[in-house]
């Protein structure tokens, strides 16, 4: 039987897991709270109690599809003792992952909409520099990298990839996946010692 809190956490679950069907479906305007509620299967209060608004549910919602997205990229693996390919290919995973319809629907273009560009950018922050970080710490220790800054490398290293995104959903003229993925090696080339 389960216990309290494991029923929490799954009532919590299928909130967040309903809402961002129908926030990729009818965008986050178009989300009505019943639709959500039907889908999840769960009462009003039960979602309240979460969640006391509907823009509380869309950044759980954001937050998950952020976490997911860095996990992902995180499990990608190379045939490399390379701590800077490692790094490089994570990102690559990374944008590959955004580049998915539902991904960028919630990371791109609602995410800063709804939670205010200041908001999306905190929670990537929290998110995603922790272990841009460590990659590049592991490879500075490793003396693949020479960087005045590990904390500034890690934010400009991120930076560059939010805009190889945006740039794969919303360039005019969009950039060929090749030449993104060049040009972000170039980056990360230019920080070996």
């Amino acid at each position: 039987m389960a216990t309290h809190a494991e029923r929490r956490k799954a009532t919590r679950s299928s909130i967040i897991s309903a809402a961002r069907e129908c926030f990729v479906a009818q965008g986050y305007e178009g989300t009505h709270t019943d639709a959500i509620l039907e889908r999840a299967g769960v009462s009003r209060g039960a979602m309240y109690h979460h969640f006391p608004s509907k823009r509380d549910v869309f950044e759980a919602v954001y937050v998950a599809q952020v976490e997911e997205t860095i996990n992902l990229a995180l499990k990608t693996r190379v045939d490399s003792d390379s701590t800077l390919e490692a790094l490089f290919a994570a990102c690559m995973a990374w944008l590959a992952a955004v580049r998915k319809p539902a991904v960028a629907k919630i990371l791109l273009d609602q995410g800063p909409q709804v939670l205010g560009w200041t908001r999306a950018r905190e929670i990537d922050a929290e998110i995603s520099l922790p272990p841009m970080r460590s990659g590049l710490e592991m490879a500075q220790e490793a003396n693949e990298i020479e960087v005045p800054s590990v904390e500034v490398a890690a934010l400009l290293i991120n930076a560059l990839l939010a805009e190889a995104a945006l740039l794969s959903a919303y360039g005019k003229p969009k950039p060929s996946k090749d030449i993104i993925e060049a040009s972000i090696r170039g980056f990360i080339d230019g920080l070996r010692s």
